[in-house]
């Protein structure tokens, strides 16, 4: 298998937008969580591969790009990006496609209340220690394979390079496998904060785990 880590170019766009779109919900397709899948994409890459290209990187085998690792330099930065350019813009989409009217976001507005509510977006990261942070995904069939330690390898000696003294990250606690690869990967747990899914008829209340890492 041939594989290339390198720096995110205009062409992969498309590409890692999918990737994304495919596996946003625990590995599995968008839809599972969100009906739009392209707004579900511009929520999570949008940042990274319109404002932050420099650090964004991405696993291709045999000519195909099959995982992605969206990182930050300075999380203070992506977030008034995210609040004053990105958002709107989404806002905007979102009630030209009357997203709002349908019942499946309606329920994934009042999951996120319920966490607000129950204080899990009352998160305190300590930027001056972490001010990088990275977000992974690798494409179905491709996971398990040594691609995410090469992703995330290119991004710390990056972050390094640029002396940035700590990355984070944030997961779901119930994803084991996930949260194992990270602590493989030099990653210790922080905090965990409540989260509210919807589950069928109802809610269910998890975990979102906040990783740190220095370098």
């Amino acid at each position: 298998m041939s594989v290339v880590i390198r720096l995110f170019q205009p062409a992969d766009r498309q590409a890692v937008r999918k990737i994304c779109a495919d596996s946003a919900d625990m590995g599995k397709p968008a839809e599972r969580i969100f009906p739009d899948r392209e707004l579900l994409a511009d929520m999570i890459t949008a940042y990274y591969t319109d404002f932050e290209p420099q650090s964004l990187w991405v696993a291709e085998v045999e000519g195909e790009v099959v995982g992605y690792l969206t990182g930050c330099l300075d999380s203070r930065r992506c977030l008034r990006v995210m609040i004053w350019r990105i958002a709107p813009k989404i806002l905007f989409q979102a009630l030209i496609r009357g997203i709002f009217l349908k019942k499946q976001v309606q329920r994934f507005m009042i999951a996120m209340l319920k966490s607000l509510k129950l204080g899990g977006f009352k998160r305190s990261i300590p930027f001056d220690k972490y001010p990088a942070h990275l977000h992974i995904d690798i494409k179905e069939g491709f996971r398990a394979q040594g691609l995410g330690r090469g992703l995330m390898e290119k991004f710390f000696a990056q972050a390094k390079n640029a002396g940035i003294p700590g990355i984070y990250l944030t997961t779901r606690k119930d994803n084991l496998a996930a949260c194992s690869f990270f602590e493989k990967n030099g990653f210790s747990l922080l905090a965990q904060y409540p989260l509210v899914i919807p589950e069928g008829d109802n809610f269910q209340v998890i975990h979102s785990a906040l990783y740190v890492k220095s370098l």
